[in-house]
């Protein structure tokens, strides 16, 4: 007595009874209570006014056996005892019970018997009773117990026991495998992600393989027709199921940093240290042949243009166009992959979408009314209207009649959908010290131009796979780099700046750098009626790794982070002696500043450079010390060197009034502050920016109108933001909120590789 006392007072659940006892007193106790909940007569509760009772807390007991105990080895009997034979036979009667919080809590079992181990999990999807007593409840559409069951989502698994999904089974098998998937998919796309992280990694392991056949077969159209009969989910539910479900695997390899740099830099380190010193966002650099430097080692670069093996454009084409899937873009500043999901759920798993995945465009001259003379414009095949023009089928094939005339055939998302490529785009992306890096592929005819004269927002290493381009580099109109997107009209004029610059040739192996806001143009030079379906009569087919340096990441980011940094510190070592109104003067002129350095990066080019404080040479494996001290003594003088513009610069009056503009017009023009958010704060509510709305602020603003000390505290705050802050402090902070960025796109990225055909681009190898 006692001892049950003390299990009891410390939380721990009781043991189970054994299956003779279970069988002997407990069942029948249970099986006259489930008789009732399952009776439609309201008199049954005055008969037995204790059933209810009698089910939850059995119920809940047992789940808190199930998710407190852990798993065993290899003990049959012990598994028997917390799933007993009479146990299992009540599941499809308490799953439809009458009363909802019984139905419930008998579905939290079920998933998390489900969820307790492999030989659990075959148990609830080898019973005929279950399954369709779970099916029955959700018919119910009752949100609890949908989200309630999501850990049953795996038990499929087990009953195919690695064989086909659409091997031919007897009516009554088809019918109850194809209720488990039902089930599964809805439940999978109903789940949060904590829920989702409950499926044994081994269980989603062994599950995928079969979805992405499945999902294959329903997407080509070649799945048994009884099939297609008893499945009522779509390509695009499946496709989210695959999305959601690779988040428990395993990050895929990444290739070594060390062997993209010096596939691309050469050996000796100072030839990058070189590169990023000198010609970093500041001129065009050609790596002639750099990518063919250690073919002979089987180097990453040598082993993807092996694998691009092209026999004629019309395979290349072939591969692009009818097995690819769309990619959705991410929002600069989102992190929240449920978000991601809510939002690009219906176009998962859709065929390649025009403007967002593929463009099939070439530059034309054309009249300009504005220089009197005609300049190149790109003409697009197919119109980028209001509705979405997917590749497939007859689009497909236009695309391949419009490369016959002279049209290139352009491919974002190259990142998602070869293995090969993302793990070059990874390479760089801890190289440079930036959350993501992009890639694009250009396919060419002989004779032709695809893009207009124009500039990036990114910087991009155009790596040329086969065949030659002529390009054409024109000097930067400024010296003001343009923001990742950031609209074009507010660059200046490119045609006006076409002349003069840089002419070169890539043949294959070259990689040509080129900084965000060059303007450049591109064709190859070969006849255009030679054969066009050979690959060495003049096509060109190039990749474009672009580094995209998102708003945090620039120097104007770093101040932000250094800033916010610099405010938390001061908050522990103030918040218990000063006032309410001082507090909130002191977050008001935090944020002010942090509207004062964005004035001041709109007009000074420094802000607007990356910040390379995370940028690496190596893995810590092969270098002592992977960060080059050029470089990071560099990055740290440019940090102080900001530091002494925001204190000689930032107007009190004139942030004030920006910022009263802004709330009068009610303009969104305080939304790139957004990504703020993600930086977190200590404190009280009433001490934090709540930057998701900063108009609130203005309410603040407000009624402290005219109080001259607010003036003061603002320069007060600024010179000793300037004066204080701790540059290790920001740096430790940069590196976090990295961290995060990649996370979020290496998750999306993982995820969309599963939607993909593992042949993803057929004869340009496989991933």
């Amino acid at each position: 007595m006692e001892e049950t006392r003390s299990r009891r007072k410390r939380g721990r659940p009781l043991p189970p009874v054994g299956c003779s006892s279970f069988n002997r007193t407990v069942f029948p106790l249970l099986l006259a209570a489930a008789a009732t909940s399952s009776s439609s007569s309201a008199s049954s509760d005055l008969q037995n006014p204790h059933a209810r009772f009698i089910l939850r807390r059995f119920l809940r007991a047992r789940l808190a056996l199930l998710t407190t105990r852990t798993p065993p080895c290899s003990s049959p009997c012990a598994l028997e005892r917390l799933l007993p034979e009479g146990l299992l036979t009540l599941f499809p009667v308490l799953l439809t019970s009458r009363w909802p919080s019984v139905a419930a809590l008998g579905a939290e079992v079920v998933g998390a018997a489900a969820l307790y181990s492999l030989e659990a999990n075959e148990m609830m999807a080898s019973d005929e009773g279950v399954v369709k007593g779970l099916v029955r409840a959700l018919g119910s559409k009752s949100r609890r117990i949908l989200a309630k069951t999501s850990a049953i989502s795996a038990v499929h698994h087990s009953m195919e026991k690695g064989s086909d999904v659409c091997s031919n089974r007897r009516p009554v098998e088809e019918k109850i495998v194809a209720l488990v998937l039902d089930v599964m998919v809805i439940l999978i796309n109903t789940s949060t992600e904590i829920l989702l992280n409950m499926i044994p990694r081994d269980l989603v392991n062994r599950s995928l393989p079969l979805l992405q056949e499945l999902w294959k077969k329903i997407r080509g159209a070649s799945i048994p027709r009884n099939w297609g009969r008893c499945l009522h989910f779509t390509e695009y539910d499946l496709a989210s199921t695959i999305f959601r479900l690779s988040m428990k695997q395993a990050n895929p390899a990444t290739c070594e940093i060390d062997k993209i740099r010096i596939s691309i830099f050469g050996n000796e380190i100072s030839n990058f240290e070189n590169f990023m010193l000198k010609y970093w966002e500041n001129s065009p650099f050609l790596l002639s042949g750099s990518s063919n430097i250690l073919e002979k080692d089987n180097a990453v670069f040598s082993s993807l243009v092996h694998s691009l093996n092209p026999t004629s454009t019309d395979d290349v084409l072939d591969s692009i166009l009818m097995e690819l899937v769309s990619c959705p873009p991410l929002a600069s500043d989102e992190l929240d992959i449920n978000c991601f999901m809510n939002e690009m759920n219906s176009s998962l798993g859709s065929p390649l979408i025009y403007g967002q995945d593929i463009r099939v465009l070439k530059a034309r001259e054309l009249m300009a009314e504005s220089f009197k003379n005609y300049v190149k414009k790109e003409v697009h095949f197919f119109e980028n209207g209001m509705h979405k023009v997917f590749i497939d089928g007859d689009n497909a094939q236009k695309c391949k009649e419009a490369f016959q005339n002279g049209f290139t055939v352009a491919l974002r998302g190259m990142e998602f959908r070869f293995a090969k490529v993302a793990a070059i785009a990874k390479g760089l992306e801890v190289l440079f010290g930036q959350p993501s890096v992009g890639a694009n592929l250009y396919l060419t005819p002989p004779g032709s131009q695809g893009l207009a004269h124009h500039y990036d927002d990114h910087c991009v290493f155009v790596w040329q796979l086969f065949g030659q381009k002529h390009w054409t580099i024109s000097y930067s109109p400024t010296s003001v780099l343009p923001r990742l997107y950031e609209p074009l009209s507010s660059f200046p004029c490119l045609e006006s700046e076409k002349g003069g610059g840089l002419q070169l040739t890539l043949n294959e192996g070259d990689i040509l750098y080129i900084p965000r806001g060059y303007p450049h143009e591109a064709h190859t030079n070969t006849d255009a009626s030679e054969s066009r379906n050979n690959m060495s009569s003049g096509f060109s087919l190039h990749l474009t790794l672009s580094i995209e340096v998102e708003p945090p990441f620039e120097w104007e980011g770093f101040a932000h982070v250094a800033l916010h940094c610099w405010h938390e510190k001061e908050k522990e070592l103030s918040d218990s002696i000063t006032s309410s109104e001082a507090r909130t003067m002191r977050i008001l002129c935090v944020f002010l500043l942090h509207v004062a350095i964005r004035l001041t990066a709109n007009c000074n080019p420094i802000f607007r450079k990356a910040c390379l404080v995370a940028a690496k040479l190596g893995s810590a494996e092969v270098l002592d010390e992977p960060h080059s001290e050029t470089l990071m003594l560099s990055q740290k003088a440019t940090f102080w060197n900001i530091m002494n513009i925001i204190r000689n610069s930032s107007n009190f009056m004139e942030v004030y009034k920006i910022v009263a503009v802004i709330q009068e017009s009610n303009d969104d023009s305080l939304q790139w502050m957004r990504w703020l958010r993600h930086l977190p704060q200590d404190g009280a509510d009433d001490a934090k920016i709540d930057f998701s709305n900063l108009l609130r602020m203005w309410d603040k603003l407000v009624e402290f109108k005219g109080n001259g000390e607010l003036k003061d505290e603002f320069f007060k705050t600024k010179s000793k933001f300037c004066r204080c802050v701790v540059y290790e402090d920001a740096c430790k902070m940069f590196h976090m909120l990295l961290e995060r960025y990649r996370r979020t796109r290496r998750q999306i990225n993982r995820k969309l590789e599963q939607t993909e055909l593992p042949e993803c681009l057929g004869c340009l190898g496989s991933g």
